[in-house]
Formats: structure tokens, C-alpha cells, sequence
């Protein structure tokens, strides 16, 4: 193989579209080079300072965070799902979500970095905290590896040690650090929303209210004037005119056409700028008489939710490569690196789902345990005495006896017993279920003559098992131990 195959050969190094300072990568964010004016990303921070702009940027995120995570182990391995539940428990342990919100923030700012603080407990290495750190402590050098400004030094900054910082970067063209955050697309729309109200509220404050006039008649010396200006002035309007000819008060009223509409109409054009930025659409943030409710919003919800499920890949992939790997080798080197997901779906109308069970139930099928609780939600168990009908093992009608003398004996005594007998009958074959379930199990043991390594390979063979029928054969002995029951009370009733 041609070596040049595994080495980079467009580097940021030899960019010549990018040249570097004092060997860091420079943030190619136009907006921050020409409106920055020495804040740097502290101008998307005043972004979310309007309160349209927080909102939708906000629910862009919690329509990540509001949907159940898990982790799956990266094979079917005792190893792999071992890591998988290490990875998970100290995942729960420092609030997954919150750690998903605070990197989310890569979306408006290009880049979101975590510090992870390591602790151990004498048996593993665990996770205690990740901390949030502000984006601008940060620059990135020419291998693309984070480093820290500091008061020591501000201009190159300082080495970090590895498996330390998490950066999750999002939306970039080349690979960047840096990424390129929706702040770029979001100053223009919020900064002439901001001037625009500023306006508003002018022709607000000049038209909204009467101005008083006064008038003075001519000759009126300074002095006269003035006190005729602090009478005005008195009365308690913001904004008042003395003049003269006649010393007359009136009420001076806008005579100006248009009510201010535009203004309103341009703060709302804004916002559905920023609501298409953010959330691809604006028919789930505006309510309009083709908006919610319509067959089109339903379309820009499924767009909200591709975006979310995009999020919240490039979340995973960004914490498979650090904070999970990190885990798995500290703590079990070998093993494989399990995948942190989140199930993003639109929700489902259960009512579609109960029919499309029923039907296709009738073609033979039967759902599982997991599947209901997974699309019903939990709270539900199996009903044996419904168990055992399904199987075919319902109890049968009672006989009819014409013979009236005879009737109560046949209804009570003849029906209840023949259940029983049934109901007995139908777990014969539980010692051959049996012996079919544990037959592998006994041949790995006799195989192995290690105890530990048969646990080890019953461990792996677990999920292959055929318990059906045992389970079948179980809901059946607890219908029979039910009518038993049934049958011990009424003698007992009888008796006394």
C-alpha cells in the first residue's frame, strides 16, 4: 500500500486559505471577524437576549434532551455488554441530559467543550462531573488539539493533558475546531429586530400620546415665557410645546397615516427568520390559518425532528470518540466501545397501533411483554386464566342436563371437576420442557468441567434459550392451581 494512503496530506498546515497565527488555527467565522469588535463569541451570547430567538434555540435542544437515551454495547459479548451497563451507570450518574445541553450549545457557537473531572473508588475510575467551560478561553492548534488562555499566557495558550477536555464541534465544511454555529446566520435577523423595536418604541413614545402645546402671545418678555413654559411643562406631560400668539392649550393629536403595522410586520418577519435558521421551519413556532392544525405543520414537525435526530447523532459520535471511550479504557481496555443513542420518533397514536396488533395478531402472530410495555408504556403483566385460553386450553362450556333432578349436581360438581382434570392434564410434559431447556446447559458443563467458564458460556448461550413452552406450562399449572382453589372454597362453604 502506497504510504500517502494513511497520511494527511491536506492539512491544516498547508492551508493557504487559512493561514495560522503563531501555529494556531484562526476561527473562520465572518460574522465574528467583522462584527466581533473585540468580544469574540461573547456577540451569540447577546443573541439569546431576545426572547424569540432564547426560545426556539432552546427548544431545538430540549427536543434532543426530551427523548430517552440508551447505550448499546458494540457486540453481543459478555465483555461488550458488561462496558455497555459501566458506560451507562456513570452516564446516569452525572445527568446525562444536563451534559447533553451544555455541548449542545456547539449548535449556536460552532464548539461546546466539557472538562471532565476524573475520580476513582479504589475499584474503577469513574466520571464525578463534566464542567462547562466558556468557548473563548479556548484556541486550537494546527493538529486540531484544544489549548487554554490563560492570564500566563494569552496568546498561545497552554498544553492539556489527554482524556481530559470534550469538544463537540458542529457545523463546519472543513473539519474546523472551531465549527460554525447558526450565530452566524442569527446576528442580522436579531440585530435589525433590535433596531427596528428601538424605532417602534419612538414612534410608540411620539404618537401613542397627545403632545400640549402652548401659545403666548407676542411680546411675551423671556422671563414670562419661561414660567409660562414650567406651567405647561407642569402638568405633567412628557413632552410639551409653548409658542405664542394667543396662550392657548390644545390637544395635538397624530395626524399621521398608518398605525405602525410595519414595524410589527418587520419584527415578525425577523422572527420567522430565525425560527427557519434554527429549526429548518416556522409553522411549529407561528401560529397561522395554514400553520397549526394543517397537514403542513405536521410536515415542519418531521422536519423539527430530523434536525433533532441529526443532533443528536453528531452528539454521539463526538462522545463515542471521548468521554465513552475514555470509560471502556480506563476501566476494561479491550473491550469494545458501546454507542450512546437517543430514540428520536414522532409519537405514534396508540390507537392505530392497537389495530395494526389485533391484525396482525389474527395472522398468527403474539406480541411479547417487551413489545407492549415498549409501545403501551408500563404496568402491564400477563393474565394467566387469558394465557391459557390463547393455548387452547379454555375451560368448557358446561354440559347441559335436561334432567332437572340432576341439574345443580351437573352445573356445580361435574363442570368444576372435568376444569380441573383438564387443566391438570395440560402441564403433562413439564419434566420433558424441562430437560429440553437445560439439556445445552448440561453438555457445556460436562464439556468444560469448569464451573466458572460454564457460568461464562450459559451467560452467553441465556439469550438463545426456547422458554416458551416452559412459560406456556407455568400459566397453565397457575390456572389449575386457581380452580383448585376455587373448588377448596365452595367445599369449605358447603361444609359449613
Amino acid at each position: 500500500m502506497d504510504k500517502k494512503l494513511n497520511q494527511e496530506i491536506a492539512s491544516a498546515a498547508r492551508n493557504y486559505l487559512q493561514p495560522m497565527f503563531m501555529g494556531l488555527l484562526r476561527n473562520h467565522d465572518d460574522t465574528l471577524a467583522t462584527r466581533g469588535m473585540g468580544k469574540g463569541l461573547a456577540i451569540y451570547d447577546d443573541i439569546e437576549r431576545d426572547a424569540f430567538a432564547f426560545a426556539v434555540i432552546n427548544k431545538r435542544k430540549m427536543a434532543v434532551v426530551s427523548f430517552p437515551w440508551d447505550v448499546a454495547p458494540a457486540s453481543n459479548s459478555l465483555r461488550d455488554r458488561k462496558a455497555a451497563e459501566l458506560v451507562k451507570a456513570q452516564l446516569n450518574a452525572i445527568n446525562f441530559d444536563k451534559l447533553t445541553l451544555d455541548l449542545l450549545d456547539a449548535i449556536l457557537k460552532g464548539f461546546a467543550i466539557g472538562e471532565v473531572i476524573w475520580n476513582t473508588d479504589g475499584s474503577q475510575i469513574y466520571v464525578e462531573k463534566v464542567i462547562p467551560r466558556n468557548q473563548r478561553r479556548f484556541v486550537f492548534d494546527e493538529n486540531y488539539a484544544p489549548k487554554l488562555l490563560t492570564i500566563q499566557n494569552l496568546i498561545t495558550g497552554e498544553d492539556l493533558p489527554a482524556r481530559k477536555f470534550i469538544v463537540h464541534s458542529a457545523g463546519a465544511k472543513d473539519g474546523s475546531p472551531y465549527g460554525l454555529g447558526i450565530g452566524a446566520k442569527l446576528y442580522w435577523p436579531t440585530f435589525f429586530k433590535r433596531q427596528n423595536i428601538t424605532f417602534w418604541l419612538t414612534y410608540a413614545d411620539k404618537f401613542g400620546s397627545p403632545t400640549l402645546v402652548g401659545k403666548y402671545p407676542d411680546g411675551t418678555i423671556d422671563t414670562e415665557q419661561t414660567k409660562f413654559f414650567n406651567a405647561v411643562s407642569g402638568i405633567g406631560q412628557e413632552a410639551c410645546v409653548v409658542m405664542p400668539q394667543g396662550a392657548i392649550i390644545e390637544m395635538l393629536e397624530s395626524s399621521r397615516g398608518g398605525s405602525g403595522d410595519f414595524y410589527e410586520n418587520l419584527c415578525r418577519y425577523m422572527d420567522e427568520q430565525i425560527s427557519v435558521a434554527v429549526l429548518g421551519e416556522t409553522m411549529t413556532t407561528t401560529a397561522k390559518a395554514t400553520g397549526l392544525g394543517s397537514s403542513q405543520s405536521d410536515t415542519h414537525n418531521d422536519i423539527r425532528l430530523e434536525l433533532a435526530r441529526a443532533d443528536a447523532d453528531l452528539l454521539t459520535g463526538t462522545l463515542q470518540q471521548t468521554l465513552v471511550k475514555w470509560i471502556v479504557e480506563f476501566n476494561m481496555p479491550g473491550a469494545g466501545i458501546p454507542r450512546v443513542w437517543r430514540k428520536i420518533e414522532a409519537q405514534q397514536d396508540l390507537k392505530d397501533h392497537a389495530e395494526r396488533d389485533v391484525h396482525i395478531k389474527s395472522l398468527g402472530f403474539k406480541p411479547t411483554i417487551d413489545y407492549i410495555t415498549a409501545t403501551y408504556g408500563e404496568g402491564w403483566e400477563v393474565d394467566p386464566l387469558a394465557a391459557v385460553s390463547n393455548a387452547g386450553s379454555k375451560p368448557p362450556a358446561p354440559p347441559i342436563n335436561t334432567n332437572s333432578d340432576f341439574a345443580e349436581t351437573a352445573s356445580n360438581d361435574f363442570y368444576d371437576q372435568t376444569t380441573l382434570d383438564e387443566a391438570i392434564a395440560s402441564i403433562s410434559g413439564l419434566q420433558g420442557q424441562m430437560e429440553s431447556i437445560l439439556k445445552p446447559i448440561i453438555a457445556m458443563i460436562d464439556e468444560t468441567g469448569d464451573e466458572a467458564a460454564a457460568l461464562g458460556m450459559l451467560a452467553e448461550a441465556y439469550p438463545s434459550m426456547d422458554d416458551a413452552g416452559l412459560v406456556e406450562k407455568l400459566y397453565q399449572m397457575i390456572f389449575a392451581a386457581k380452580v383448585w382453589g376455587r373448588l377448596s372454597a365452595e367445599a369449605e362453604l358447603k361444609d359449613g
